[in-house]
Parts: C-alpha cells; structure tokens; sequence
C-alpha cells in the first residue's frame, strides 16, 4: 500500500493527553485530602476534572492512527502487526508490571510468597499490578478484534460515518449510564461480574475507539470542517468544560462535602461529550505547533514511557516530599501541588530520556528513536527552518 503522510500534529496532542493525565494523578490527593475549602481543593479538583480527557483521548488517537493506516484487510499484515503489539507494548507492559510489584512489595513490606505471585498472575491478566495499567489491558481487546473491525467495519465507516457514529455513542453511553446511575451494588452472578469490570472493557471504550477510526479514515475532511468552524466548536467546548467541571463543584456544594468525589472518574457518561468537544479543540491547537515547541514534541514521543513511568516517580515525590517534610509540604497547600506536578513532569521526562539513550530502551519504553542530545538540536534546527 501506499504510505499515507504522517499526521505531525499527533506528536503535540499525545503530549498534551499524556501531561494531563499524570497531572491527574499527581492532583487527586489534593482534590480529596486537602483542608476542606482551602485553595489547594479548588485547584486541585479543577486540574483533576479539567485534565480527564486525557485516556479517551489516548484511545481516540489508537483508533485514529490504526483506521488511518489501515482501511482494508489488503493492508493489514495480521503476523507483523501483532508481533510488534506483542514486542513492543506487551513485553514492556509485563515488565511494568512486575516493577510496580516489586516497588509494593518493598514500600508496604509485604512478603513475596506463592499467594501474592498468585495474585500478582491475575493482577498482569487483568492489568491491576497498579492503577494505570489497566489501559493495556483495555487496548489489546481492541487489538484481538482489530482485524474483525477492519473487515467488517471500515466499509459503513467510509460510507455511512454518521450512522456508525450515532450506534456507538448511543451503545457505549447506555452502558456508561447504567454503570454510573442504575448498577446494583448487590448485584450476583455475571452482572456482578460485569459491573466490576465492565469500566475497562471495550463495551465502555467503544465509542473512543470507534469515533478515533472515523476520524483516522476522513481526517482530511475533519481538518477542513475543524478550520471552517472553529469558533462555534471552540464555544461549545467551552459550554461543556465549565458543565463538565462545575457539576463537581456543584455535587460538593449540594452535599457540604467530598463524599461523593470518587464518583466523578474518566468513567462516567459525562466524559463521552467532554472527549468529543476536546478532541478537536486539540487537532486546532496543535496543528500550529508543527514546526515549533520541540519539547512538547520530544515529550509526546516518549508519551508511552511517561504513562508507564509516571505513578512511580509521583509516589516516590509525594512519599520523601510530604513524609519528610510534612511541616512544609502538604496537601492543603497550593505551592506543594505546583511543586509536586513540576517535579512530576520534570523528573518522569529525564527518566525516560534516559531510557530512552539506552540499546534496548524498547524494553521499557516501546517502539521510539533513541534519544540524544543531538537528536534534539536536530529537531530544534529542523523546526527553526520552518
């Protein structure tokens, strides 16, 4: 097949999904453990709810790039393509994971005995050696069916996109809003299976996917439409941020309280409108950093390694920051939450520069080039010129 041109404004807007979603991380025990009422609340549940867009994101972009590449089975190499998942995503998702065991194991003291390598053989099935991992998990379903969607799928996405949009919002958003309003807690047998589940299943990923594909397979067309219509998208965005954010505030006012923050995840029916609204505010925004800001670009290169790295480093910050210097540095204080989302970003990206100079730095990182000082005045000579 044809090689098709790379779409540069990707590189900006990983970096972006990836930036929020460590800030997401690195803001939730503000969010919830600050001094009720306190600044360092405020700004914490706005950076933790702004940033949620960042996973669908993430798989809006999958979506894109796979349904851009590939329209029909005469494309798809089934041998080469799941060789390089298995080489360059599951191998460093199973060494991640035994990581993240490892580094539980050493800060809560817990043995290592034939129970927890027991447990630690579901927690790598199911991606929950630690909280992020599941996102592997997620996207080797989508994976595993990929050649199913390609086939069956990309000829109603080509000719019929609105129609195949409106099945998978509607089917995703039911089952988002069974999950977030009408599951039974008490539920037995394979609905309690599903309603533990269900939250990292295709079922409620769909539409990100889905929707990412229809806008890899008409990207051209989405550009014009973006360009063309760019203010009254802006507005809307701008509608459904302040609805999507202010429904927090406002569950905590009505209830006095943050009982009911953990009810307010990247999982909920909200965040389908929120994603969809993002999504191009973001193709916009990034399509006129091409050429410049080639720290952003080098930093949604080696996005994959931040998501594998960051919750590491962030526990690592908060642990000697906030345990060693609780009289200076705590939740209810706003310069610690800037402190410790600039050190976040800051130490997780020269980590993974690291990594990224070494030999085998897809072991741990995935399929990027290898990283040197060199490598980045390039890029910034490269971005001059233009």
């Amino acid at each position: 097949m044809a090689k098709r041109d790379e779409i540069k404004e990707l590189y900006y807007i990983r970096a972006i999904a990836a930036m929020g979603i460590l800030i997401i991380h690195a803001t939730g025990g503000f969010a919830v453990n600050s001094e009720y009422g306190s600044k360092a609340m405020y700004l914490g549940i706005f950076l933790n709810q702004f940033f949620r867009f960042g996973s669908p994101i993430f798989m809006m972009i999958s979506g894109l790039v796979l349904f851009y590449n590939y329209r029909s089975m005469d494309e798809f190499d089934t041998s080469r393509f799941y060789k390089k998942k298995i080489k360059f995503i599951l191998i460093p998702y199973i060494l991640w994971s035994a990581i993240y065991f490892l580094y539980n194991s050493s800060v809560y003291k817990l043995p290592i005995n034939g129970e927890r390598l027991l447990g630690f053989g579901k927690a790598l099935l199911l991606g929950e050696s630690f909280s992020h991992l599941y996102f592997i998990f997620l996207i080797f379903q989508f994976y595993i069916i990929l050649p199913l969607l390609i086939k069956y799928l990309t000829k109603p996405m080509e000719e019929k996109p609105f129609r195949v949009f409106a099945f998978f919002i509607i089917f995703q958003g039911m089952i988002l809003t069974y999950g977030y309003y009408f599951k039974n807690p008490n539920a037995t047998g394979i609905l309690r299976i599903f309603n533990r589940y269900y939250w990292k299943t295709l079922f409620s990923w769909s539409f990100y996917f889905i929707t990412g594909g229809l806008m890899g397979m008409h990207y051209r067309r989405l550009v014009d439409f973006i360009e063309k219509n760019i203010k009254s998208i802006f507005i809307g965005y701008i509608v459904v941020t302040s609805l999507y954010v202010g429904q927090v505030y406002y569950n905590i006012w009505i209830n006095g309280g943050r009982d009911y923050y953990g009810k307010f995840g990247s999982i909920r029916p909200h965040t389908m409108i929120y994603a969809l609204f993002t999504m191009p505010v973001l193709i916009w925004l990034t399509r006129k950093m091409i050429g410049k800001h080639s720290s952003l670009k080098i930093f949604g290169t080696y996005s994959f390694g931040i998501y594998f790295s960051h919750p590491l480093i962030l526990e690592e910050i908060k642990r000697h920051l906030i345990g060693n210097f609780s009289r200076h540095i705590g939740y209810s204080r706003v310069s610690s939450l800037i402190l410790i989302c600039g050190l976040g970003l800051g130490l997780t990206f020269v980590f993974v520069l690291l990594i990224g100079t070494l030999e085998n730095r897809w072991l741990l990182i995935g399929k990027v080039p290898k990283y040197t000082p060199r490598s980045r005045r390039k890029e910034e000579s490269i971005q001059a010129r233009h």
